[in-house]
C-alpha cells in the first residue's frame, strides 16, 4: 500500500487499504494496546489513534497499557481513559474479552505486555499490528496477529499511525489532539529528529502534523523538563559511578542493579532517555544500557554511524528495532550478560594487576586496561575498577539471591546477616575479641576451615572487611559475612589459599 511518494508499506502479506478500512469499520469494539514500560511513541500512537478512529468511526473504543500511563505523558489527550493492566486488570480483562479488534502498537510481539500476553493470545477476536520494528525470522514464523502493518523504514509508531489514517481517512483525519500525541511520539523516537531521521516523509509528517494547531516549544519542554529530584541524581550517579567507557572502541556501556534504583527511589520508567545521556558522548559510537529486573536484563542500545545495534540485540538475546536504535531482553545474571555484550565487542581487556594498599575501590584503582589507554592510566584505572568492583557486586547479589539471603550492607559494601543473636555488648573500638570463623569463596570452595582468632576491633584485622563487619555485631553473635576483595586481601591474596581478587563468605563466632 503506497503511503507516501517514495514509500510503500506491507500490511500483511496482501493487505491494502481498503481491507484495513473494513476491519475497523466492521468493528464494534476495538482495544488499543501497547508495551510495557510505554514510552512517548507508544503513548502518543495509542491516543493519536484513539482519537482519529473516535471521530471518524462508530465503535466503542478501549485504551489499555501494561503498566498504565507513565507520568511524563500523562498531559497528553485522552490519557485519562487508558486503563492500566496492572492497577485495574478486571477491566483490562473484560475489554479484551468484549473486543472484536485488538490493536497492537509499537510492540514486536505480545510478550512485551507482560502479565496481559496470555490473555491477548487467548482473545477470540481480530488483533492488527502497527510496528515499525524490524522483526526476526522466528518471530515471523511465529506470528501472533491475524494482519500485521510492519514498516522498519518509518521512524517511529506515531509516524506510521500519521500515514496509514491519512490514507484512510484523509488529511482532515487529524485533530490538533491527535496532531499533539503523534508529534509527541515522533519526537520522543527520534531524539527530536537527531537519529532515524534519513527519510523526507518523516519531516513531512511532522510540517503537517505543526499545522493542526500544535505547540512544538511545548511539547518539547514537557518531553525533556520531567525530572525528579530523585531522578536527576539517580542520573548524576548513574554518569559517575555505573558507566563504563571504551573510548578506543567507541563504545560506553552502563549497568543498572535493582537495588541502586531502589536505593534512589527511581522506577524502570524513570530511565528512559538515559541511554540517549550516553550518547553525547564525542567518542561514543555505540552505547548500551543493561538493567537488572527480577530474573532478567533489560537492554536498550543505541549508536550513531558505525554500529548496527539492531544485529546485535538480534543475535546476542533475539531482541531487535532499527539500527540506530534497538532494545532485547536476556535471562542471564547482569554479570553474564555484561561479560557477554563484552566478548561480542571485542571489549575483553588485559588484566593489570597492581600491588597496591589495600582500600575502597577509590583508594585502589586495580584495573583491567588497554595499552593505548597508558597515556591517561590514573583516570583508566579509576574507571576499571569501579567497573571490576560492580562486577563483584552483581556476583554477590546473585549468590545472595540463589540463597534467599537478606543482608544488611555496611558503607563499605561489606554485607552481614545474624544467624544466632548472642545478646551480649557491641563492640567498641579496640575491644578484643575471640571469633571463630570458617573460609569460602562464592563457588563454595572452602579456603580454611574452623580458624579460631584473637582480634582487636579497629585494628583492621585479618581483613579491612572482616573488621568493619565485627564493629557491627555484638558478643555472642553468630553471623555470615560477606567481604568484597578490595575489603580484603586484594589482588595479592593472602599468599596461600586465598588467590587474587577473591570475594570472601565468613561464617562466624564471636566470644
Amino acid at each position: 500500500m503506497t503511503i507516501a511518494s517514495e514509500y510503500r508499506v506491507e500490511i500483511g502479506a496482501s493487505w491494502d487499504a481498503d481491507a484495513l478500512r473494513r476491519l475497523v469499520g466492521e468493528s464494534e469494539r476495538v482495544m488499543l494496546t501497547a508495551h510495557m514500560n510505554a514510552d512517548g511513541d507508544a503513548v502518543g500512537s495509542v491516543t493519536g489513534l484513539y482519537d482519529i478512529l473516535s471521530a471518524a468511526t462508530g465503535c466503542r473504543l478501549t485504551m489499555m497499557l501494561p503498566d498504565g500511563c507513565p507520568d511524563d505523558y500523562r498531559w497528553l489527550p485522552h490519557t485519562e481513559h487508558i486503563l492500566s493492566g496492572q492497577g485495574q486488570p478486571a477491566e483490562c480483562e473484560k475489554a479484551i474479552a468484549e473486543a472484536d479488534l485488538i490493536v497492537c502498537l509499537d510492540l514486536a510481539d505480545l510478550s512485551r505486555t507482560g502479565r496481559l500476553a496470555d490473555r491477548l493470545r487467548a482473545a477470540g477476536c481480530q488483533k492488527l499490528l502497527i510496528d515499525h520494528h524490524e522483526h526476526s525470522e522466528i518471530k515471523v514464523q511465529n506470528r501472533e496477529f491475524d494482519s500485521e502493518v510492519v514498516a522498519p523504514e518509518i521512524s517511529s509508531a506515531c509516524e506510521l499511525v500519521y500515514w496509514l489514517m491519512r490514507d484512510l481517512y484523509g488529511p482532515a483525519a487529524f485533530s490538533t489532539a491527535a496532531a499533539t500525541s503523534l508529534y509527541t511520539g515522533i519526537c520522543t523516537d527520534t531524539g527530536t529528529f537527531s537519529y532515524t531521521n534519513r527519510a523526507a516523509s518523516l519531516y513531512l509528517a511532522a510540517a503537517d502534523l505543526v499545522q493542526r494547531g500544535i505547540d512544538p516549544m511545548e511539547i518539547n519542554r514537557r518531553i525533556k523538563n520531567v525530572f525528579t529530584p530523585e531522578r536527576l541524581r539517580f542520573f548524576g550517579h548513574a554518569m559517575n559511578e555505573l558507566l563504563d567507557v571504551y573510548p578506543l572502541q567507541g563504545v560506553a556501556l552502563m549497568t543498572i542493579r535493582e537495588e541502586e534504583m531502589r536505593r534512589y527511589g527511581v522506577s524502570s520508567a524513570e530511565l528512559t532517555g538515559l541511554v540517549n545521556e550516553v550518547m553525547k558522548l564525542k567518542d561514543t559510537d555505540c552505547a548500551i544500557l543493561m538493567r537488572e529486573e527480577g530474573d532478567k536484563v533489560r537492554l536498550s542500545l543505541r549508536s550513531k554511524t558505525r554500529h548496527d545495534v539492531n544485529a546485535l540485540a538480534r543475535d546476542l538475546f533475539g531482541g531487535g528495532g532499527h539500527e540506530r536504535a534497538a532494545g532485547a531482553t536476556s535471562h542471564l545474571s547482569l554479570a553474564d550478560t555484561l561479560a557477554k555484550v563484552k566478548r561480542h565487542l571485542g571489549l575483553t581487556l588485559l588484566a593489570l594487576a597492581l600491588a597496591l594498599p589495600l582500600g575502597s575501590c577509590r583508594e585502589t584503582p586495580i584495573v583491567e586496561l588497554q595499552p593505548q589507554q597508558r597515556p591517561d592510566i590514573k583516570e583508566s584505572l579509576i574507571d576499571a575498577n569501579r567497573h571490576i568492583s560492580r562486577s563483584e557486586e552483581t556476583q554477590i547479589d546473585s549468590y545472595l539471591s540463589r540463597r534467599g539471603w537478606e543482608m544488611q550492607r555496611l558503607p563499605s559494601g561489606v554485607r552481614f546477616r545474624r544467624t544466632e543473636a548472642g545478646g551480649g555488648s557491641a563492640i567498641g573500638y579496640e575491644d578484643t575479641v575471640q571469633v571463630t570463623y570458617s573460609v569460602h569463596d562464592l563457588g563454595g570452595r572452602t579456603l580454611y576451615a574452623a580458624r579460631r582468632d584473637t582480634l582487636v576491633a579497629g585494628k583492621l584485622q585479618p581483613t579491612r572487611g572482616l573488621d568493619d563487619a565485627i564493629r557491627a555485631l555484638r558478643h555472642g553473635d553468630r553471623a555470615t559475612v560477606v567481604v568484597p576483595s578490595e575489603q580484603g586481601y586484594g589482588v595479592p591474596g593472602d599468599g596461600q589459599r586465598i588467590g587474587s581478587r577473591t570475594v570472601l563468605i565468613y561464617d562466624l563466632k564471636i566470644e
